[in-house]
């Protein structure tokens, strides 16, 4: 069983030499980036909290620990779930020369580590940051943080064991069902981008005029007393943290997570071997779905496949079509940010710049998926090449659907802008020139981006893991940065002025659209060829 814990935790953690040195150098930027804004909000709301609330640094602490606790309690659940009642690889452990016992043992043991390692990521830095906002670092203080580490993934690991059985079940009974759980996820994502954007309308208010709105200083001192309260496990941890009743702290963590792990486990190991159970003898893993797309012409029989395929795969279906769905809700909510702080800093009215900023940012996140357009085939890439349709043609197929699922969020977030009079009649003619174009230059240099690089490695369950679509976003928040820009100081300029302003942005976006579609049309046939089955 050490044997097998240690080559887990190999594949997971360890470096992989067939990874290329360009994936492993924008993996660790795009990291590097989402670490610097998290911890950069951090000091910021630490800052503003500090300076307009009497409140200790154990009470404010605790804020950030519930959170970081829920956080880990729901990447625990995903964990139970997935190698516990759903592994990708039950068919191969089942013949391994380990008892059903410790296999279970040993992902248990695989899934705390995890945890541990998550733990120390995200609370190290965010402890470290909060301290130094706070003005409390002491040696004292970062032996708390570390003895906090220590102690983090208990509770939320032994409550992860139970979640994750009913999580389980009602995923199961949801599988069928698609639309319902995109709707969920939907309603997630729309929340948490809600909290998001109230957490730094907040701060730019702060910092734009000095003050708060009123209600607002109410609603954060009612919220971080009733956090700072002995029902919440992360106030525990922050006594362990900050020494404050350390012992009835480190008992309470240690006791509850001893107990809430011994119960998961007893009740985990028969729902585990029940599952297992039924998997193997229904013939779990077997894909036996008859072909529907018989009788239909080349186009059509593509666009469906290639729309159940994305249906078909969790995250591209969840973050694409999820992110797709959302984006008029959050276009609303960032335009009025954006807003808010930009006319403060600039000036007059900026909301046709606002506007294109926001809606360029957005097409970025939806197009980004482009980059696995090929990768997504994975093991069945070869039928790719059997298909008796021309590559450049099944491409574009493919191509059009994207631009289609981007230019329909455009269309209901140009309606909801337009209502809401953000922009005048000249301003969204020009948007909607400019993010279509934008539309089609991100597709289809995502394309040409994983013509260059494909990844037909097999993937877990069949999941999307392509750093091209990080690749790709990156790319899409520069060119909708420099769109934002010209939108936004353009106008202001004597010597252009709006019109000018229109056409420019309509430029830089066919410019980016005609350059990425020309290197498609002649070298898609050479690059899909070099692209090994």
């Amino acid at each position: 069983m050490r044997e097998f814990i240690r080559l887990q935790l190999k594949l997971k953690w360890g470096l992989n030499r067939n990874n290329s040195k360009k994936s492993a150098i924008l993996t660790a930027i795009a990291i590097t980036f989402a670490i610097v804004v998290a911890l950069a909000m951090v000091m910021a709301l630490t800052f503003v909290l500090r300076s307009s609330i009497q409140v200790t640094a154990k009470r404010l602490s605790v804020l950030y620990l519930t959170l970081i606790m829920i956080g880990l309690t729901v990447f625990a659940t995903g964990m139970q779930i997935n190698r516990l009642y759903r592994p990708g690889d039950l068919k191969i452990t089942a013949r391994f020369p380990l008892s059903p016992f410790k296999l279970f043992v040993g992902y248990l043991i695989l899934n705390y580590i995890d945890l541990w390692i998550y733990s120390a990521i995200l609370l190290l830095p965010i402890m470290v940051v909060f301290g130094i906002a706070m003005q409390c670092v002491t040696v004292t203080y970062i032996l708390g943080v570390l003895l906090g580490i220590i102690f983090l993934p208990m509770v939320p690991f032994g409550l992860s064991i139970f979640i994750a059985i009913p999580v389980m079940y009602l995923n199961s009974f949801l599988e069928k069902y698609g639309i319902i759980r995109l709707i969920i996820f939907v309603i997630v994502l729309i929340g948490a981008f809600l909290l998001y954007n109230y957490i730094l309308t907040v701060l730019a208010q702060f910092f734009i005029h000095r003050n708060w709105e009123e209600g607002t200083l109410e609603i954060w001192e009612s919220l971080l007393a009733s956090l700072d309260s002995y029902y919440n496990p992360a106030y525990y941890l922050g006594n362990i943290i900050f020494f404050e009743k350390f012992w009835l702290g480190f008992g309470v963590v240690f006791g509850a997570g001893v107990a809430l792990i011994a119960g998961g486990v007893a009740l985990a190991r028969v729902v585990c071997r029940d599952v297992r159970n039924k998997s193997l003898e229904s013939g779990y893993g077997i894909d036996d779905r008859r072909s529907e797309i018989d009788g239909y012409g080349s186009v059509k029989a593509i666009f469906r496949y290639t729309l159940k395929e994305i249906l078909r795969t969790k995250t591209y279906s969840y973050f694409y079509f999820g992110v797709a769905i959302s984006t008029p809700v959050m276009v609303f909510f960032c335009n009025r940010l954006v807003h808010i702080v930009g006319a403060a800093q600039v000036g007059g009215d900026i909301g046709f710049g606002a506007s294109m900023l926001v809606l360029a940012v957005f097409m970025a996140m939806i197009s980004s998926f482009t980059g696995a357009i090929i990768s997504v085939e994975g093991k069945t890439f070869y039928i790719t090449k059997m298909t008796p349709v021309s590559y450049r043609k099944q491409l574009l197929i493919k191509g059009l659907l994207n631009v289609g699922v981007s230019v329909g969020a455009l269309a209901i977030s140009v309606i909801v802008i337009a209502a809401l009079k953000f922009v005048g009649a000249a301003e969204i003619a020009s948007i909607i020139a400019t993010q279509i174009l934008l539309v089609f230059g991100l597709v289809f240099n995502g394309i040409n981006l994983n013509l260059a690089n494909p990844n037909l490695k097999p993937k877990a369950n069949g999941e999307v893991d392509e750093i091209n679509i990080t690749y790709m976003l990156m790319i899409g928040l520069v060119i909708a940065a420099i769109l934002g820009a010209c939108s936004i100081i353009f106008p202001r300029m004597e010597s252009l002025g709006n019109i000018p302003t229109y056409l420019i942005c309509i430029a830089i976006a066919f410019v980016y659209a005609a350059i990425n579609l020309i290197v498609y049309w002649f070298t898609v046939n050479k690059k899909y060829k070099n692209i090994e089955p």
